[in-house]
């Protein structure tokens, strides 16, 4: 008999008849959005990074598995004492998964020894099942998701399982037989030099021995010998002759048969035990060891989402739209690094007045979008690095069923997301770091499709302004005609100049349109831009950019003129 699981594996993070395979985030663009940093964000410590990362890496874009996910999440957010309960409940559960990896069915375990493992991971199972179910039951009334009540559901059946209820009953005892085994008496001859000649086992208590302040030879002397001569032991007589001249080798040599009669003997202890446990071998613990690994990647996003929102910043559960509208609609949109890096400096800073928001409308212009693919212009240093890495998180986010760093978001699945960020040198590579560039361009033509979203910063800056020029109206081109969306940070001003016209001679149905990251003119003899790090749609203002630069470095005209003047 066993208590059985109910049919197909219960999840947290997949609902029934839901498909588990996923698309891989690739290696550059897991990189270039900082994957490894937000895994670790998190994770509630070092045990449970790898699995945030996979979640995260694995972009689902079934949208009944994210909003299976996101309910899953809500009812943690909704409940402190829900979270409170299963945190305190997360070391037991990980204990299951030591059993797990440690499994003891190898040639050097004694029978002892793996009935002593056994009873011990089924007495965690069983503490794990009446806890875990104990804290839903609590929360019953409060729980709208279907992955908690699946869970609650599962775990009642186990409960009421006639091999669950029986083993409940009879672990005590089975616990009991092994673990009061305390100490075992050892019987030992001596020969007329007082030296150990013979030994034997006598018995197996239940006690555990204590020393006493008397001395060795008074007990031996001040007790009277009683029935101890007569004393029959549990195994055989161990005798060992030698030498008078090599005495003291043989407590020694008497050790390792004393040993052998002492494990046959627990193991034979043991084998009522082993068969009471044989009814129970079908019993298995997995269903909770993937639920520990699902509940503390659960618990790492309520403790993420608390700690921004208490620096003063909004996290939201994004609307999962279809997947054909191809669409992301955001606003107020921040880089979630940018908040962490401020926060592990500062960790109780408000960020409300440090970080700007942003908005963002992929879609179609007859909606109300801006268009599909932008063309980001400004100055460096200006915020469009990190405007596009928090477009790339908030999609790795959302499919993950997690909040994201925004107001208020409305999002499409992506079936993947590449980057392509400027290459350095590499004297090794005989295309060079054009032809690099170029060969990581086609790689992402090849395998992306119109439900992608493709983020280029500073591509193909490697060679002359005419050229780059020429070779990024193409790729914009080949965007537009694949139908992407897709953000293109870039110093060519004229190529967001241009976006009107790329519409016009380029069939497709994702809009190019120009986004400019933002400077401020201030009052002064100056004028210099300060950047505002606002992105906002409008077109490129490329050589107010170059003003502002050569003023700062004093090298406009008029200030050069005005240091000639004062040589001569």
């Amino acid at each position: 008999m066993s208590a059985q699981i109910p049919p197909g594996s219960i999840s947290l993070l997949w609902p029934d008849g839901a498909s588990r395979a996923g698309v891989a985030l690739n290696d550059a663009a897991a990189a270039d959005l900082g994957i490894a940093e937000l895994a670790r964000a998190l994770s509630l410590d070092g045990r449970h990074e790898t699995q945030a990362r996979q979640m995260l890496l694995a972009l689902c874009d079934d949208p009944i598995a994210i909003a299976y996910r996101q309910a899953v999440l809500d009812d943690l957010l909704r409940n402190a004492t829900l979270a409170e309960a299963l945190g305190r409940l997360l070391p037991t559960l990980m204990q299951l998964g030591f059993y797990a990896v440690n499994n003891p069915s190898r040639p050097n375990e004694t029978a002892l020894q793996q009935v002593v493992f056994r009873l011990g991971e089924l007495e965690l199972y069983v503490e794990c099942v009446q806890r875990l179910r104990a804290v839903l039951l609590s929360h019953a009334g409060s729980l709208t998701s279907a992955g908690w009540r699946r869970v609650l559901d599962a775990l009642t059946a186990i409960e009421n399982d006639p091999a669950f209820q029986a083993l409940r009953a009879e672990l005590p005892e089975m616990l009991s037989k092994v673990r009061n085994i305390g100490s075992v008496t050892i019987g030992v001859n001596l020969d007329a030099h007082l030296q150990p000649s013979e030994a034997t086992l006598l018995a197996i208590n239940t006690h555990r021995f204590r020393g006493a302040g008397l001395s060795l030879l008074g007990k031996l002397l001040g007790k009277p010998d009683g029935d101890v001569e007569a004393s029959q032991g549990l195994a055989r007589l161990h005798r060992v002759t030698l030498p008078d001249h090599m005495p003291y080798t043989r407590a020694n040599l008497m050790l390792a048969p004393l040993f052998k009669d002492l494990s046959e003997l627990l193991d034979s202890a043991a084998q009522p035990v082993a068969e009471a446990l044989a009814c129970y071998a079908r019993m298995s613990s997995q269903f909770l060891i993937a639920l520990e690994s699902e509940i503390a990647f659960y618990l790492g996003a309520v403790r993420l989402v608390r700690r921004i929102e208490a620096a003063g910043l909004p996290m939201c559960r994004p609307e999962i739209l279809p997947r054909e509208a191809r669409a992301c609609e955001v606003r107020d949109l921040f880089n979630l690094h940018l908040a962490l890096r401020m926060l592990a400096r500062e960790p109780n800073a408000d960020l409300r007045e440090r970080i700007v928001l942003n908005n963002i409308a992929f879609g179609e212009p007859a909606a109300g979008a801006d268009g599909r693919i932008f063309i980001l212009t400004g100055p460096n240093q200006g915020g469009k690095t990190t405007y596009i890495q928090a477009l790339g998180l908030i999609h790795v986010l959302a499919q993950a069923g997690l909040p994201v760093p925004a107001r208020q978001a409305r999002i499409s699945p992506v079936d993947a997301i590449f980057t392509h960020f400027a290459a350095e040198e590499r004297p090794e590579l005989e295309s060079g770091r054009l032809g690099e560039e170029a060969r990581r361009l086609g790689q992402i033509f090849a395998r992306a499709t119109r439900h992608s979203l493709v983020l280029l910063n500073e591509s193909l800056s490697s060679t002359s302004p005419d050229e780059s020029l020429y070779l990024a109206r193409d790729v914009v081109r080949g965007l537009r005609l694949l139908g992407a969306r897709a953000v293109f940070a870039t110093h060519l001003h004229s190529l967001a100049a241009a976006a009107e016209q790329i519409n016009a001679e380029t069939p497709g149905d994702s809009c190019v349109a120009s986004l400019i990251a933002q400077t401020h003119v201030c009052d002064g003899a100056d004028e210099v831009g300060v950047r505002t790090y606002k992105i906002t749609p409008g077109p490129p203002q490329g050589m107010s950019y170059a003003r502002d630069i050569a003023r700062k470095y004093g090298i406009s005209f008029e200030q050069i003129e005005s240091v000639v003047r004062h040589k001569t």
